[in-house]
């Protein structure tokens, strides 16, 4: 997918990946729409980068309702929908709210989903797209107190597999991207839990795990896009574990090899031919 005159809807534009993802998007050509709850702060990102500034709570159904419509009349149709926003909600489930526990899954998962049931016709119909779902390792091996933000993430890899299968053969590609700690104020708020952010220092200590910098994940995310990659994770030495977990998604890709990917329609029924006299 050609990022150069794409418009991008990017959710979660001003944290800290949605922000290097707009500048690193903008860099390459891109007309980016950017989405997220704090006006002021996205208008500035906006003006910076030249791209238009769309403050939405995506956790708001009446604002996630007829979402994309309201941007494609707007600011154009989306060749690109990245959906960056994300909730971390680090602490033991009994610890959440039941507030706390709605929101990370109507961020994480929710709205994810319906961004990319609303934007998919449009692009079926235009014969082009590219949806990106921006995941995290923690939904291949989850630490103690994200038991939540885990499993939100691991819904969301698994239903972009999902996505994949349905459009295979088509025209709109699927990027999941599944990444691991990044430097942040996220990883700062997850580091307040104590088992945390323990589990976070031995993984880090013992190199199973790097700290990501933002801007080289932006930098991977649109060249995986523009490739054409199905997936992307990182650190890279992670990535085998993620394979590992992922092994029967891709097992289940060969069995679906010359399954049509929708229902095929009945042929018209030929009209009774009748004899003359």
């Amino acid at each position: 997918m050609r990022i150069t005159g794409a418009h991008v809807l990017l959710t979660g534009a001003t944290g800290t990946i949605g922000a290097a993802l707009t500048h690193r998007l903008a860099d390459h050509g891109a007309r980016v729409t950017l989405l997220a709850r704090t006006p002021d702060p996205l208008k500035a990102l906006a003006q910076a980068t030249g791209g238009s500034a769309f403050p939405t709570d995506l956790c708001d159904p009446a604002s996630l309702h007829g979402l994309v419509d309201r941007v494609e009349v707007r600011h154009g149709p989306v060749d690109v929908l990245v959906n960056n926003a994300g909730a971390d909600a680090a602490g033991l489930l009994t610890d959440l709210t039941a507030a706390e526990l709605r929101r990370t899954i109507d961020l994480n998962l929710t709205a994810p989903l319906e961004l990319c049931r609303q934007v998919l016709p449009g692009m079926l119909a235009r014969g082009s797209g590219h949806l990106v779902n921006i995941s995290s390792l923690a939904g291949v091996a989850t630490f103690p107190g994200l038991a939540l933000y885990g499993g939100t993430k691991a819904g969301l890899t698994h239903a972009t597999s999902g996505l994949r299968a349905d459009l295979r053969g088509g025209p709109v590609g699927t990027l999941a991207v599944e990444i691991g700690p990044v430097v942040s104020e996220m990883m700062d708020r997850i580091g307040r839990h104590g088992p945390s952010d323990a589990a976070f220092a031995r993984a880090l200590r013992t190199r199973l795990i790097t700290l990501l910098d933002p801007d080289d994940v932006a930098r991977r995310v649109v060249s995986a896009v523009e490739q054409g990659h199905a997936h992307l994770r990182l650190p890279r030495r992670a990535a085998p574990i993620a394979a590992v977990t992922g092994a029967p998604r891709a097992l289940a890709r060969i069995a679906l090899s010359g399954i049509p990917a929708r229902p095929v329609p009945p042929a018209p029924e030929r009209p009774e031919r009748r004899s003359a006299g």
